[in-house]
């Protein structure tokens, strides 16, 4: 018997290894096993399959140790991560680093232990003395670092020196690093329990003040709920361990070690109930209806309209019938902020997941979905990796947006087109919900392929917001005074908004206090060393950022090309827009949400947690303050540079900017139909602008399918880039334009109807010190064409990087890019 292993690492392919005899009754595909690669690592692999070819091509090598006693990967998920390695070109390594928790990932390179306390007065090598001095220091290391330690000269003769003279032993064994929490429970001796015995031990205590007082204590907390922790207890009576342990060995205690959830238990019931008005009962029903023709539907839903409401509803009756949902977000801001709502309606029920849970808890969320325990699952689209038993609903809220897509590391997924796929594996539902959907979305409900369902009115019936475009150029007039940033129009419906006792939100994507700084007399800007791009100040720490690689250097004075000390600050981002609001509003609370100020593990709870209580007047945020928030109070939205989002080279480019827009916009009067935007452009006349203002999508639709369709561009066609690195520019040229050539035969000779752009540089053309070409493919949207095409590029890469001029290049496919 043979096993198919996945690895950890970046292989093209599955490697096959020799099922001993006695595990072959016990082993399953989806289970982890240890096994051995290369002369001294060992890994833990995932089985993918059980068959009985053995392979020609090199020596098979038994499986080691089977890990777990129950697959960790259900067979559905393997036939996911398939999908996800064949559509998206990605290696079965790559899959299963994304998909695992990284405690579940298991891997190891072979250890040497220090025994040698007896040899320590025989003759040694100069090396072997070095090797020595770091083994009884460390007392273990691993054969990298030995190879470190003396070279690779030496390498060999000092690992045989210190085998054959029993200075260490060879330790190979995998260690995972999960580790169960566990909590000190005191728990009171059996002989105490009856209420005599106890009365008696309290007329003994009178005379230690803290031992009474523990007692009292325990007998309280033990009431309420049923057990003591030894930490609540301490603070409880202000005592310490020794004392706690004083009580120990008199036999009045004792502690016991219990394993406990990092994931705390919550208080509610999840019994609240759902209520809705009757465009959501009439959408509602649009909803069902549209859920019974087809697998996949459109939620098009006007910002503030309630669609959470319909997901709930829909959530519940998927879990009455005993079946698992998964509810998708773009960002982890957008769960902390959902989460709080949905716990009053599922409890216990809901299990939440994202990257910024510690390693640990994401282990334990996994078994608890693998188990069942979890109905409803909240999530970026990391959720998509949990090990589902029968999610029968999958919901992609905000489907429009592209934090949706994978960027790097591979696989570069995208993780709405990903639900479908897992969706169908279990014959599941699929809602994708928007205000502002995709055009692949609305293309598709056009062609039949997904239904459609529509809310249209705001919750309550409050009214959409009034969208105002604002003359820029205004700015130009009020300089003399200050302002920088902010129009007098603007500034003008801040006051009023506060005066109101109302929050504001200012929305400019751009982080830092200043983009880029600019030597007025000879044009020189600085760059950073490491990438083709401008750096960014930030006032926060006083240093110029790169946003790429996250270099930092020292701001300059004085111009280091020409002399001079003319250096002005261009353009702005939220840094300085905070610092200008509270200059022009002393007295207002001003916070800023973006990727810098929302780094700590609960930065961004707290934040939303003061907005939510008024606490926070201006809010001012890239496009994290876009996606779904939903507070009250917000009467005002300023969109500071219109022209920016714009202006972006990308045929997407509208889309985007409408999709911006839009959403940010509907943050404003959700509650009351008060609501009030203002956008600052110097293009009033752009027709998006219009389109936004008019909150007009239906027009927007059709004059950019007519482009799209036109210029073949999605989702008329598929696309895929072909990105080539390398740190010296000219092997990354030379590589990209060998790959084209081939491309360019390829359709030729096959008949192959896609068109081949490229090679040329990338819009950042250098990032972390290496160079980049890129090759874009348009293809025709067929299967087939698509697998011939992909099949080809995987066969091309292999072939070019086999090539001695080409090596060190990296070569990376992107299917679908956004």
């Amino acid at each position: 018997m043979f096993a198919d292993i996945i690895l950890p690492i970046n292989l093209p392919r599955l490697l096959t290894y020799g099922v001993p005899l006695e595990m072959q009754a016990t082993l399953k595909p989806g289970m982890r096993v240890e096994v051995s690669l290369g002369k001294n690592k060992v890994y833990s692999g995932v089985v993918d399959n059980i068959h009985q070819y053995k392979p020609d091509s090199y020596q098979v090598k038994p499986i080691k140790s089977i890990i777990d006693q129950v697959a960790v990967v259900t067979e559905q998920q393997l036939k996911f991560w398939r999908w996800i390695g064949d559509y998206y070109i990605a290696s079965p390594g790559e899959v299963m680093q994304a998909a695992l928790p990284a405690h579940l990932k298991l891997m190891a390179e072979t250890r040497l232990q220090w025994i040698g306390e007896n040899t320590r007065e025989m003759v040694w090598s100069t090396w072997a003395l070095a090797a020595i001095d770091n083994l009884i220091l460390k007392k273990e290391i691993t054969i990298s670092e030995l190879r470190a330690v003396v070279g690779v000269k030496h390498f060999a003769a000092v690992l045989n020196e210190l085998l054959e003279n029993e200075a260490v032993f060879i330790n190979d064994s995998l260690e995972s690093d999960y580790k169960p929490r566990k909590e000190r429970l005191v728990v009171l001796a059996p002989q105490y329990l009856p209420e005599p015995a106890l009365i008696a031990l309290f007329d003994q205590l009178q005379r230690a003040p803290k031992q009474l007082a523990l007692l009292m204590a325990y007998t309280e907390i033990s009431v309420k709920k049923g057990f003591v922790k030894q930490v609540e207890l301490m603070e409880r009576t202000g005592t310490t361990a020794a004392q706690v342990k004083t009580l120990v060995e008199k036999g009045v205690f004792f502690i016991e070690e219990k394993e406990v959830d990092r994931i705390p238990m919550r208080l509610s019931n999840g019994e609240k109930e759902i209520v809705f008005t009757l465009a959501q009962t009439l959408a509602y029903a649009d909803l069902t209806r549209a859920m019974q023709e087809k697998n996949v539907t459109l939620m098009h839903g006007v910002t503030g309209s309630g669609k959470t409401m319909l997901y709930v509803r829909k959530i519940k009756e998927c879990v009455a019938a005993g079946g698992q949902a998964l509810l998708l977000l773009p960002e982890i801001a957008l769960t902390t902020h959902l989460t709080s709502r949905l716990l009053a309606y599922f409890g216990d029920e809901l299990g939440v997941y994202h990257s910024h849970f510690s390693n640990n808890e994401r282990v334990e969320i996994w078994e608890k979905v693998r188990k069942g325990i979890y109905k409803v699952v909240v999530g970026p689209r990391s959720a998509l990796w949990l090990p589902f038993i029968n999610p029968a609903l999958i919901i992609v809220d905000e489907e429009h947006d592209s934090s949706y897509k994978q960027r790097d590391p591979a696989p570069r997924f995208h993780a709405r087109d990903a639900a479908i796929y897992l969706a169908s594996l279990f014959n599941a539902k699929v809602i994708l919900g928007s205000a502002t959907p995709s055009l692949e979305s609305l293309y598709n409900v056009q062609q039949e392929k997904y239904a459609y369902a529509s809310l249209k009115d705001r919750y309550q019936g409050v009214k959409m917001p009034a969208i105002q475009l604002v003359d820029a150029r205004s700015l130009a007039r009020v300089k003399k005074v200050g302002a920088q940033m902010i129009t007098p129009e603007l500034q003008l419906a801040i006051h009023e908004a506060l005066m109101h006792r109302k929050q504001v939100i200012l929305f400019q994507n751009r982080r830092g206090y200043s983009p880029f700084q600019l030597c007025t007399v000879c044009g020189w800007v600085p760059q950073c060393k490491n990438c083709a791009v401008s750096l960014t100040y930030h006032k926060s720490t006083d240093k110029l950022h790169c946003h790429y690689c996250g270099a930092k250097s020292a701001v300059m004075n004085t111009c280091p090309q020409c002399g001079s000390n003319c250096l002005s600050s261009k353009t702005f981002g939220t840094e300085k827009i905070e610092e200008e609001v509270q200059e022009l509003f002393p007295k207002a609370r001003v916070a800023r949400m973006d990727v810098d100020s929302m780094r700590k593990k609960n930065s961004m709870a707290e934040l939303l947690e003061q907005l939510g209580k008024n606490k926070i007047d201006i809010l001012v945020g890239t496009q994290m303050v876009v996606k779904g928030l939903d507070f009250a109070s917000v009467s005002l939205v300023g969109i500071l540079s219109a022209d920016s989002l714009l202006s972006f080279p990308d045929f997407r480019v509208n889309e985007r900017a409408f999709q911006l827009m839009e959403q940010v916009s509907g943050r404003a009067g959700r509650a009351d139909g008060e609501g009030k935007v203002l956008i600052q452009t110097f293009n009033l006349d752009h027709p998006v602008l219009k389109w936004v203002t008019d909150h007009d999508i239906s027009t927007f639709y059709l004059n950019e399918i007519k482009y799209r369709e036109y210029f073949g561009y999605p989702p008329f066609s598929r696309l895929i880039k072909v990105t080539f690195r390398h740190e010296n520019e000219a092997k990354a040229i030379a590589a990209a334009t060998q790959m084209a050539q081939s491309m360019n035969a390829f359709t030729a000779t096959a008949q192959q109807s896609f068109v081949v752009q490229g090679p040329g540089p990338a819009i950042v053309p250098r990032v972390r010190n290496q160079f980049i070409q890129e090759i874009w493919l348009k293809c025709r949207r067929d299967f087939k064409s698509l697998e011939s095409i992909k099949t080809f590029l995987r066969a091309e890469k292999q072939h070019l990087l086999s090539l001695k001029n080409h090596g060190g290049v990296q070569v990376i496919f992107d299917i679908d890019p956004v």
